[in-house]
């Protein structure tokens, strides 16, 4: 067996690819698109902006409002014309969203909570009612009789009025928390879609 090996070049990591247009739409299209570094095009040709100036609307739900320049841009730009980062603008925009998520959800647990402690001391007040048959029955178990049953219907009315309010009440924070397990992007992008049109 013989050891071919083969070496490069000493000056290969100086090597540079050499730039390939295919027609002069398609490399418009690439940079008005921004499927293509602009600033490298322009360096390159030295000549002006070939970028179209048509920017999306303000409402438009595809729209980002750039922080650097204040212009609007498409959302699927990494970057604004002017420079600035937008992709990263976006996230910021994300985590903020997230974080109003989080702190949305915990003031309604709380708000929940401070709303519960009432009705949780309502249904104390079932207990004396369910005393008086089990007390009946402990005692006189031959004299089981309507009356002493009658007693549970307002024990049973109370906690079931209890438990209906409070399943009526938790309806937000079951939302919240199901929106705070499963969001996703996706949901990021559509809660500002949403905004946007209001």
């Amino acid at each position: 067996m013989s050891d071919n090996t083969f070496s490069f070049p000493a000056k290969v990591h100086v090597l540079k690819p050499r730039k390939v247009s295919v027609s002069r739409r398609v490399d418009d299209f690439l940079e008005r698109e921004g499927l293509v570094p602009t600033d490298e095009a322009q360096s390159e040709a030295e000549e002006p902006s070939r970028q179209s100036e048509v920017r999306p609307n303000a409402t438009n739900i595809n729209a980002i409002c750039c922080a650097g320049c204040g212009q609007i841009e498409y959302l699927s730009r990494e970057y604004c014309r002017c420079g600035h980062f937008l992709r990263g603008q976006l996230e910021d925009e994300y985590l903020a969203w997230e974080r109003d998520l989080h702190a949305n959800h915990l003031a309604l647990a709380e708000t929940f909570e401070r709303k519960m402690k009432p009705l949780r001391h309502l249904s104390l007040v079932a207990i004396p009612f369910l005393l008086v048959p089990v007390l009946q029955f402990l005692f006189w178990p031959d004299s089981l009789a309507i009356n002493s049953m009658a007693w549970f219907a307002p024990a049973v009315a109370i906690a079931g009025a209890a438990a209906i309010i409070e399943t009526i009440q938790k309806r937000p924070l079951t939302s919240s928390k199901a929106t705070l397990e499963s969001y996703t992007f996706e949901t990021f992008l559509d809660d500002r879609a949403a905004k946007q049109l209001r």
